[in-house]
Parts: C-alpha cells; structure tokens; sequence
C-alpha cells in the first residue's frame, strides 16, 4: 500500500508521534522528509510571516516525493490535495500530553535530540501555551482536520487513521 504512495502526509497532535513515525517511513521509502515545525519556527521559537510560510509550503508540496510531517490547519488543505496517502494521528489529549512531558523531560536532561524542530528553538519545561494547545487539540483542530477531509474528498482508502497507540502497533508490525 504505502510503496507506490510519492507524497505521505501525517498529521494528528503535538506529541502522537509524527515526527517519529515520519523518520521511520523516510528511512524504509528511501524519501525526503519534511518536518514543518523545522520551516515554520525561527531560532527562539519566531514564528514564519504569513506568506513567507505559504510559499515554504507551496514550495514543499510542489516537488514530486515527500513525506510530511505536522500540522498547521492553514495549509492543511493545500498539503491534504496534494498527497497520496495520509495518516492521522487521532489519540486522545491526555495521551498525547503525557508525550509531550516525557519529551521534554528527555530534551532536558539530554537523553533525546529534537530533530524535528529548528536550531535554537530550545524546549521550554512549562509553555502553558503550547500545553493549552494540545489539551484542546481534539475539541478546537481534530473537526476541522475530518471537515478539510470531507470537503476535498479525500480518497478513504488512502487515509489511515490511527485511534490508540495499539492500532498504531498493529500497522507497523504489519507494515515490518
């Protein structure tokens, strides 16, 4: 299923495991992968101007192979019309805020480099911003990511949506 797809799309809340999964796939599809928290966030956590960050994603989803990995409702369209194949990571909020904790906790204390994300963009130990974010991830973002979905009609066979971890699991073990 995913060896003839060019353009993967992932997505779902800060903390589910997009980025990882996104390195696993680059690594066995033999793609470039793209992290948007890389191109979106300037050194000090800067975000990118508006139209800086549309041409950067324009730029991006225009070449023929990708995978990418993030969010950012604005341009999901865009991303969502472009690609072969999409998955969506829809974990509950206390799952993926217990993700998050734990990957700061390893980011400080220098157990795990943070790839994914912009030089100089340094993880903070409390951003209640950032935590309000994922908190209501699943109440404010998680409808509007199934309405871009339904209003472009995406492709159902090529959309998978992973509900827990163990699904998750399931599809990798699978997928091996």
């Amino acid at each position: 299923m995913i060896y003839d797809k060019k353009r993967i799309l992932i997505i779902g809340n800060s903390g589910s495991g997009k980025s990882t999964f996104a390195r696993f796939l680059g690594e066995k599809l033999d793609k470039e992968v793209y992290h948007l928290d890389r191109f979106f966030w300037k050194p000090g956590w800067e975000r990118t101007e508006p139209d800086e960050w549309k041409r950067i994603v324009n730029e991006l989803i225009s070449k023929d192979e990708w995978i990418i990995d993030g969010n950012y409702s604005g341009t999901l369209k865009d991303r969502a019309m472009r690609s072969d194949l999409i998955y969506f990571f829809d974990y509950s909020s206390v799952f993926c805020l217990y993700r998050i904790f734990k990957r700061i906790f390893k980011s400080k204390m220098q157990l795990e480099d943070r790839s994914d994300i912009s030089d100089g963009c340094l993880e903070r130990w409390f951003d209640w911003e950032f935590v309000d974010f994922v908190r209501t991830f699943n109440e404010k973002i998680r409808p509007r990511v199934y309405s871009i979905l339904e209003e472009i009609s995406f492709n159902k066979n090529n959309l998978v949506i992973f509900k827990s971890r163990k699904e998750f699991d399931q599809y990798i073990y699978g997928c091996s």
